[in-house]
């Protein structure tokens, strides 16, 4: 079936906040420290860890302008027009690290990398640096689980973190990092029109595969689910490449957190129904399930909770 065509960017930009959008990003600092207690829906992982605040990639559906709490409101923007478009690099990333590992913070917990900020959308020295930092570490001060968010390119720390995974040992038997590695469609139309700076669908597909020939556990995220042109062809390509089980979340609204932006549910509720509609979701979950297993195909909250302990779903 044919799928709809995509504006651009800057068009859905104007219709969203009614201005042009900005022409560039700015670039400022902050002493905030890297690592936070995990709240909310991070149940069942111990600490985030973020290196920078806002996010480069500018995606519409992005749930953290829409939640008060999560960044601070100068960054935003009152309606969300500065997601994106603001990023603070925080200070002495490596000497903070360094210190909780020293001290013993990081051992024997469960890390997400990270719940607000792409840990992948930031400079490669840094993320070489973190993985240089936690190589070095000795195994007692190391985390039982790493769990990397992202839609960026870690594949270019992939020596790094295949050596970090085989040479670490977790406590409860699973996988020492976890990539969770996010696509919502196989459509770079639309991955350019929603989500700004983010690699393109060939990229990510690439970034999966090194990984995961390097060893690295890697449990591909669609979404925010949309249109996809192929979808049977990329389950199969995850199955080649023995991924154990995918996740999958849809445009979420009137849920008890990370809803998709108001101002975007009412663009897609005028442009693209079909992303919103129950049953239309249903028959592609379905659809995943009988092509990739029932078991192996997790949504919403359970496959965000599978990440904590992925080898129970094996």
């Amino acid at each position: 079936m044919r799928q709809p065509d995509a504006p651009r960017y800057e068009d859905v930009y104007t219709h969203l906040f009614r201005q042009p959008q900005p022409q560039r990003i700015q670039i400022g600092s902050s002493q905030a420290d890297i690592l936070q207690p995990a709240r909310g829906f991070l149940e069942g992982f111990d600490l985030t860890m973020q290196t920078q605040v806002g996010c480069p990639a500018g995606c519409f559906f992005c749930y953290v302008p829409a939640g008060r709490m999560l960044t601070p409101s100068d960054l935003r923007g009152s309606r969300g027009e500065r997601w994106g478009f603001e990023v603070r690099r925080k200070r002495d990333v490596h000497k903070k690290l360094r210190y909780h590992l020293e001290r013993g913070h990081l051992a024997g917990k469960t890390i997400y990398w990270s719940g607000v900020t792409d840990p992948y959308a930031t400079p490669a020295q840094e993320t070489r640096g973190i993985w240089g930092l936690l190589n070095a570490a000795p195994a007692e001060q190391r985390p039982r689980r790493i769990v990397i968010q992202t839609r960026f390119r870690p594949d270019r720390d992939t020596e790094a973190i295949a050596q970090y995974s085989q040479a670490t040992t977790a406590a409860d038997g699973g996988p020492a990092v976890v990539v969770s590695a996010s696509i919502g469609t196989d459509q770079d139309e639309f991955i350019r029109a929603w989500e700004r700076a983010a690699p393109s669908f060939g990229q990510r597909m690439d970034a999966i595969r090194r990984l995961r020939e390097a060893g690295v556990f890697v449990v591909p995220t669609l979404s925010p689910f949309g249109f996809w042109g192929d979808l049977s062809g990329t389950l199969e390509a995850f199955r080649s490449w023995s991924i154990p089980f995918i996740t999958v979340l849809f445009f979420k609204r009137n849920t008890p957190s990370s809803n998709t932006p108001p101002r975007f549910l009412t663009y897609l509720e005028r442009h693209y129904p079909t992303l919103l509609d129950p049953h239309w979701q249903a028959e592609q979950l379905h659809r995943m399930r009988q092509a990739y297993g029932r078991s192996r195909v997790l949504p919403g909250k359970v496959g965000f909770t599978a990440l904590t302990t992925p080898h129970q779903v094996m």
